[in-house]
This record gives structure tokens, C-alpha cells and sequence, in this order.
């Protein structure tokens, strides 16, 4: 079985020094998470964020935690890239709100990752003035990755 259907979903908020960031789910799924038991095959995978620019990069189908989080570091290109959230066996997204926060999730599925980081979010306006229409809306996915393992 995987981590995440012994874990199940979450919500937890945090904050970004430049930027908002909202996480739906824990962090991540550690090694030393009581519920999760690293067996041969696992792949793992991460998402980063660069608070001051903005980028996000994906890694998935480590053998490791820190593999999948160094490569995935690497590939955002920003000096202050952080991983953001780790996932096993599994999918990771990253959605952006109209007001520029980031949330993002974890999940067994890509479709259910999606969700929940855009559901983490709420809805968002721009800020004003906006060209475009100032109503609160949903935020959007604006990357989305799995293991080739997902169920």
C-alpha cells in the first residue's frame, strides 16, 4: 500500500518570506514518517520553488529522498530554491493564485495532486488595479509530476 493512502490528505498553511504559499498535505512523506516503510522499487520524487523568482522544477524516479530533492533543486535555477514538497510512489503539483501565492500537494493520482493544490489556495483576485477582472477565482496548475509508479 502506498504512504499515501496509509496517510491521507491534510491541510496544513505556511508562509514564503516574498511570496504566500499555501500546502495541502504534509510536507512530505520522510523516512522517519511513522506511516511510511521505504521498501525495494520505491521512487521518489520533488518539487522546487524559487521564493524570488518564481520557478518551479520537478524530479521524480529517484532511488533517495536527497537525490530526488538535489536534482530537483538544481533544475529550478533560482539561488534560493527550497524544496517544497516530497513525495513517494505518488504525484506532486504546484498552483499559482491570481494573487501570486503558490499552494501545493501531494497525492497517489495526478488528477487528485491537482486538486488539492488548487483547493489549498481558495480562491484569489489580483491586485488592484488588474486589467483584467478583479473577482476572486481559482488558482492554476502550473506543473504537475508523478513517479512512474502512481497509482
Amino acid at each position: 500500500m502506498s504512504l499515501l493512502r496509509k496517510a491521507g490528505m491534510g491541510l496544513a498553511i505556511t508562509s514564503m518570506a516574498a511570496m504566500g504559499a499555501v500546502a495541502a498535505g504534509p510536507a512530505n512523506a520522510a523516512e522517519g514518517d511513522p506511516v511510511f516503510t521505504a521498501a525495494s522499487g520505491d521512487l521518489y520524487g520533488a518539487l522546487a520553488l524559487s521564493r524570488s523568482s518564481g520557478n518551479v522544477a520537478y524530479a521524480v524516479n529517484y532511488g533517495s529522498w536527497d537525490s530526488a530533492d538535489n536534482a530537483a533543486v538544481s533544475k529550478c535555477g533560482g539561488g534560493d530554491c527550497q524544496v517544497v514538497v516530497h513525495f513517494a510512489n505518488a504525484c506532486g503539483s504546484v498552483a499559482q493564485g491570481a494573487d501570486t501565492r503558490f499552494g501545493w500537494a501531494w497525492a497517489p493520482t495526478k488528477a487528485e495532486s491537482e486538486t488539492a493544490a488548487v483547493d489549498a489556495l481558495g480562491t484569489s483576485a489580483p491586485a488592484f488595479p488588474d486589467a483584467g477582472s478583479s473577482s476572486p477565482r481559482k488558482g492554476k496548475v502550473i506543473l504537475s509530476a508523478c513517479t512512474d509508479n502512481a497509482h
